[in-house]
C-alpha cells in the first residue's frame, strides 16, 4: 500500500528522520520538511545530525533510490495525503508543554495543502490538543483539507530504528476509524497490537506511559536510600522483585535518576494538566522530587568522601543522558556537573560519543572551565575522583588497575552501579555506588 506523497514536518529531528526514512524504506514516497538548512545539507552529503544505530544505512538507501527527499519549502507538501508532525514540544518554565511549533506547523500546512490530508501528530502533546487544533483551524477557515490524527511515537533513542520495525504496540486516535486504520496500516508489522481510539485517549496513553516509567525509576531510587542504611544491595532487590511478571525487570535499576528529552518533560506536562483540572497529582509530584534528590545525592556522596569539592579535580564519565546516544539535551549530567562547578570543583569530562561542549550543543558559559578528554584513562589522570554518570559499555569494560594508576586518589562514585563492590576493594579502590 503506497501513497503518492507522505510528508514529515520536523524531518531532520530525531523522531522525524527515523519516521521519514523508515516509511521510505517501506516504499512510500516521503518528503521530509525542516527549517534547518545545515542539517538538510549534511544529510544529503551523508552526515546525519545525530547518531542512531542503523539509521544512516536506511537514510542513504532511500535518498539514493529517490523515495526520500528533503525540503525547506512547505509548499512541497501541498499534495501529500498524510503528513506526520514531528516537532518539539519543550517544557515552559511552569512545566506546560510549549505547543507553538505544533500550531505553527499545522497552520502552515493547512494554508498549503490542495487536497484532503491527514495531519498526524507524532509529537507528545497534552490531552485535548488534536481537538483544540481542529477548532483552531475551523475558526480560521483552514479546516477544509486537514483532518487531525494522533499517532504518538514510542521510539527510544539508541534503538529508534529497531523500535520502528518492532513496535510493542501502535496507537492511533481520531474521530474516524477508517483514518485510524489508514495510519496504522502504513507501518504495522504482522501480529503487533493496535489500539484505535479517540484523540484524547491516544494523547494520554503516551504521557501516562512515560509517567509510569518515570515512577518505576523513582520508586527503586527511593528504595536504594533504605538499602544504603540497612546494608542491602538494591541490585539484588531489583532482580528479586523484577522476576515477578507483574513488575518485570525494566526500569528498576537504581542510579542518578531519569532525564533526557522525554521522561522529565512529559511528567511535568502531565502534572500541569492535573493542575489545570484542579487535581493534586501527589504521586507524580513525588516522582519528580525523588528524581531531583538523586542528582543532589550523587554530589553529596562525593563531598562525603572528599570533605569538600573546593579545588578538587573530578573526572566525569559520561555526558549523554544514556548510552548509545549522543544526546545531551536535558541530561541529568548537566545539573550535576554545574553543581560540581558551583562548589569549586574542576571538571574533566569524557564520553564515547560526545567529545566537546560544542558537540553537546552547549555554550562555554553553560559549562565554564570544563575540559574534554577522549580517553577515560587520560581524563582520570591525577584526579581526586571519578564520577560515573552514563552506563556506557566502554566503562563496564575498563581496565580497573590501569584506571587506579591514573587516579591521584582511588575514589570512584558510580551513579550507574557498573561494578562489583568486593572486586573493586581487591583493586584498592574506594567504590561508592547507589543503594549498595
Amino acid at each position: 500500500m503506497g501513497y503518492t506523497k507522505i510528508g514529515v514536518i520536523g524531518g531532520c529531528g530525531h523522531i522525524g528522520l527515523i519516521q521519514a526514512a523508515c516509511l521510505a524504506k517501506l516504499n512510500h514516497k516521503v518528503i521530509a520538511y525542516d527549517i534547518d538548512k545545515n542539517k538538510i545539507e549534511g544529510i544529503k552529503k551523508g552526515t546525519l545530525p545525530f547518531k542512531e544505530d542503523g539509521l544512516e544505512e536506511v537514510v542513504l538507501e532511500t535518498v539514493n533510490n529517490g523515495l526520500l527527499s528533503f525540503t525547506m519549502e512547505m509548499r512541497d507538501l501541498q499534495d501529500a495525503e498524510i503528513v506526520f508532525i514531528c516537532v518539539g514540544t519543550p517544557s515552559l518554565s511552569n512545566g506546560e508543554a510549549d505547543l507553538s511549533q505544533i500550531y505553527s506547523s499545522v497552520e502552515a500546512l493547512a494554508q498549503k495543502v490542495r487536497t484532503p490530508c491527514l495531519a498526524v501528530i507524532k509529537s507528545t502533546v497534552p490531552a485535548g490538543t488534536s481537538r483544540r487544533l481542529t477548532a483552531y483551524l475551523e475558526e480560521r477557515k483552514l479546516s477544509k483539507h486537514i483532518t487531525m490524527v494522533s499517532n504518538p511515537e514510542f521510539l527510544k533513542e539508541g534503538t529508534g530504528v529497531k523500535d520502528f520495525w518492532e513496535p510493542a504496540r501502535i496507537v492511533v486516535g481520531s474521530q474516524n476509524e477508517e483514518n485510524s486504520k489508514k495510519i496504522a496500516d502504513l507501518y504495522k508489522p504482522k501480529d503487533v497490537p493496535v489500539v484505535l481510539t479517540s484523540w484524547e485517549n491516544a494523547e494520554l496513553i503516551k504521557l501516562v506511559s512515560n509517567a509510569f516509567l518515570s515512577s518505576k525509576i523513582s520508586f527503586i531510587n527511593e528504595i536504594s536510600l533504605l538499602c544504603e542504611k540497612v546494608g542491602a544491595d538494591v541490585r539484588i532487590i531489583s532482580r528479586g522483585i523484577g522476576l515477578d511478571p507483574r513488575i518485570n525487570l525494566h526500569f528498576i535499576e537504581a542510579g542518578v535518576g531519569f532525564s533526557g528529552p522525554c521522561l522529565e518533560k512529559d511528567l511535568k506536562s502531565l502534572i500541569k494538566q492535573y493542575e489545570e483540572a484542579h487535581i493534586n497529582a501527589r504521586i507524580l509530584k513525588s516522582v519528580l522530587d525523588v528524581n531531583e534528590g538523586q542528582r543532589q545525592a550523587i554530589v553529596e556522596k562525593l563531598e562525603a568522601q572528599l570533605g569538600t569539592l573546593q579545588g578538587k579535580d573530578i573526572a566525569v564519565f559520561g555526558m549523554a543522558f544514556k548510552q548509545e546516544t549522543d544526546d545531551v539535551r536535558q541530561s541529568h549530567n548537566l545539573p550535576i556537573v554545574k553543581n560540581l562547578i558551583s562548589k569549586g570543583a574542576k571538571v574533566t569530562a569524557t564520553d564515547p560519543w560526545v567529545k566537546s561542549t560544542e558537540q553537546a550543543g552547549l555554550s562555554q558559559e553553560e559549562l565554564p572551565g570544563v575540559e574534554w578528554i577522549a580517553s577515560p584513562y587520560d581524563a582520570a589522570e591525577a584526579k581526586d575522583a571519578v564520577l560515573i554518570l552514563t552506563a556506557w559499555k566502554e566503562y563496564r569494560e575498563l581496565d580497573i588497575q590501569r584506571l587506579k594508576q591514573s587516579l591521584r586518589n582511588p575514589l570512584i562514585v558510580d551513579g550507574r552501579n557498573l561494578f562489583n563492590v568486593e572486586e573493586m576493594k581487591k583493586f584498592g579502590i574506594n567504590y561508592i555506588g547507589v543503594g549498595i
